[in-house]
């Protein structure tokens, strides 16, 4: 059996890497009550979707129609329907995807979702679709994520996942010589916290509710699912996109907080209006079950859509005048204008200052276009900061060190490779049994001489492989 022939998944949860799996054989659980918290009682759960960046496309179609959270004793549904996204379009930014209330309270050990009818698309210069390819997808395009420690949803309080399906890891070309492409999905979860804030959330909707520098930011679009009270066995879940008496968000502004008009140009004096459409860049902060709120960065005044993103590469910069000049995919030019108060960040939300902005720095921006002068002006600029990839060993285990800081592997194409282990490693074996696909986490006592592994992470300076994560294949 070869790990290329069934799915993978690679998930983080908080700061821990932790491996998943899909395809599991088992029957579907019906809607129960999980292992309860103390107390018992109801919360929240908030799902965010982003994904990773990719060179290869400029659209990544995929639609998700499942979201889950799964106990010993049954599933509980986070979001149910057919949600098509560009996952590519999320690479700067995180979408506020699904809200669940009266979600009971306790520990969960799996997360389910379904995706289907992945289509990965490039564009030329005016945005229109010059070559469509539908990857191939191994299963059901169900996919089990099993995380070593259990989600907990606390009486009151809203549990934050942020979910990255990773593009960059998850495409991958088939070694057939055919140029065939296979989706072999890779996923990040991320528990939001006060210490893991995760990518900034861009959402748009209509303002309410003002209080100085904050406000409620309402008809989001988001999909709100509200599970009727446990004790009216006979109702059901219901699943529909916010309007007007469903939930807002909490806007929270402060003095670093950057307004913009709708022409793109920066805010002296900021008067916000009851019923003004409005776009906010921000990181999410859960307030308790029944409110969630947003730290803004960025807040551009004007209809959805009037503020747009442009990525490429910067040509020329003009930082004397605040300017540089961004070539497009298709080689098109554009000037962008930033004002002094314009932000940046890394794609990962990581707020950077002007002077991470280089040549040939991959960028996305986001602004309002005058076309007729090929002028963008910005409100917030992203920054593909460079950092050391993952890289990835295939092949067998030849030596176990005794010391248990490692073992030695033969590489299918390096060859003989020193393999090490640290204090963050994590190993996991996989096991395919028909169409039952799981993921047990293991220690290293567990590997054995000749199994078949996958490690992810980087060559140190003596030259022996860091492993990260450790796929092991059952025996």
């Amino acid at each position: 059996m070869s790990f290329y022939k069934i799915f993978t998944f690679l998930v983080s949860l908080g700061l821990a890497a932790l491996l998943v799996g899909c395809g599991s054989g088992s029957s579907e659980e019906s809607p129960s009550s999980p292992s309860s918290a103390a107390g018992g009682g109801v919360g929240s759960v908030a799902v965010l979707m982003t994904d990773a960046p990719i060179d290869d496309f400029d659209q990544f179609w995929l639609t998700v129609t499942e979201i889950s959270l799964l106990s010993d004793d049954g599933k509980v549904s986070i979001f149910s329907g057919n949600e098509r996204l560009d996952l590519l379009d999320l690479n700067s930014h995180a979408d506020l995807f699904a809200l669940a209330d009266n979600i009971p309270a306790g520990h969960y050990n799996k997360i389910r979702m379904r995706v289907s009818d992945p289509l990965l698309e490039r564009l030329d210069a005016d945005g229109n679709v010059v070559e469509s390819v539908v990857p191939l997808m191994s299963g059901s395009g169900k996919l089990d994520l099993k995380p070593s420690s259990d989600l907990i949803v606390v009486p009151g309080e809203t549990l934050a996942l942020q979910i990255d399906l990773d593009a960059n890891k998850s495409i991958h070309l088939i070694q057939q010589g055919n140029g065939a492409y296979r989706f072999r999905p890779v996923v990040f979860i991320d528990v939001l916290t006060d210490k893991i804030i995760g990518k900034l959330v861009r959402v748009a909707g209509i303002i309410a509710d003002i209080n100085g520098d904050d406000f409620k930011l309402c008809r989001t679009g988001m999909i709100v699912k509200s599970h009727e009270d446990a004790h009216d066995s006979g109702s059901e879940d219901e699943y529909e996109h916010e309007n007007d008496h469903q939930r807002c968000i909490h806007v929270t502004g402060n003095s670093e907080t950057a307004y913009f008009d709708d022409n793109g140009d920066a805010l002296d004096l900021v008067t916000l209006l009851e019923g003004a459409p409005v776009t906010v860049l921000g990181y999410f902060r859960s307030l308790d079950s029944h409110n969630m709120g947003l730290d803004a960065q960025v807040v551009e005044l004007g209809a959805a859509g009037t503020f747009q993103q442009y990525a490429g590469m910067v040509d020329e910069l003009d930082l004397a005048n605040n300017a540089f000049t961004l070539r497009g995919s298709s080689d098109n030019l554009l000037t962008v204008a930033f004002d002094d108060v314009s932000k940046f960040f890394a794609m990962n939300g990581e707020p950077l200052t002007v002077s991470d902005l280089q040549l040939e720095s991959k960028v996305k921006v986001d602004g309002v276009l005058h076309a007729t002068d090929s002028l963008i002006k910005a409100a917030a600029i992203f920054i593909a900061i460079e950092l050391p990839s993952a890289e990835q060993l295939t092949g067998t285990i030849s030596l176990r060190h005794d010391d248990m800081s490692g073992f030695d592997m033969s590489d299918a194409e390096l060859g003989d490779v020193c393999v090490r282990l640290n204090s963050d490693s994590n190993i996991y074996q996989l096991t395919l049994v028909g169409d039952s696909f799981t993921s047990e986490a293991i220690g290293f006592a567990e590997l054995q001489l000749l199994q078949h592994v996958e490690v992810y992470g980087a060559f140190n300076q003596s030259g022996c492989f860091m492993a990260d994560n450790i796929l092991a294949e059952a025996p």
